[in-house]
């Protein structure tokens, strides 16, 4: 069975750019625009999951945090990714188990992707 990895990315170029590199290495991905679209899919829980920092409608960090201190979700493995350094700091504060700085080489990002799955 493929495992699955949900993405929240606002940026559309990236958003296509990680659904062609996770689909092309056997993955079944799901891309949320916004916090909004992301809380009201209704589909099974991924393997991974894949979140912006900055996003049009709230905080990537946040959903982490929720994510980590839910009894249901805590297990999956959260990968953080920003264009802004700083935020590494806070994503491991926000317990997020990976972070990827952008723009990201896609070696390092498809690396990444398959440890969090390991």
């Amino acid at each position: 069975m493929k495992k699955a990895v949900h993405v929240l990315e606002d940026d559309i170029d990236i958003g296509e750019l990680i659904v062609f590199l996770l689909t092309e290495q056997g993955y079944d991905v799901v891309v949320f625009s916004n916090i909004a679209s992301f809380r009201q899919h209704g589909g099974q829980l991924p393997d991974l999951l894949v979140i912006d920092v900055m996003l049009p409608d709230g905080n990537g960090l946040d959903i982490c945090r929720e994510w980590k201190a839910d009894e249901a979700t805590r297990y999956i493995p959260v990968l953080l990714m920003s264009a802004y350094e700083d935020y590494k700091h806070d994503a491991k504060a926000s317990k997020a188990d990976g972070f990827i700085s952008k723009p990201f080489d896609i070696k390092t990002f498809l690396n990444e992707v398959a440890r969090q799955l390991s």
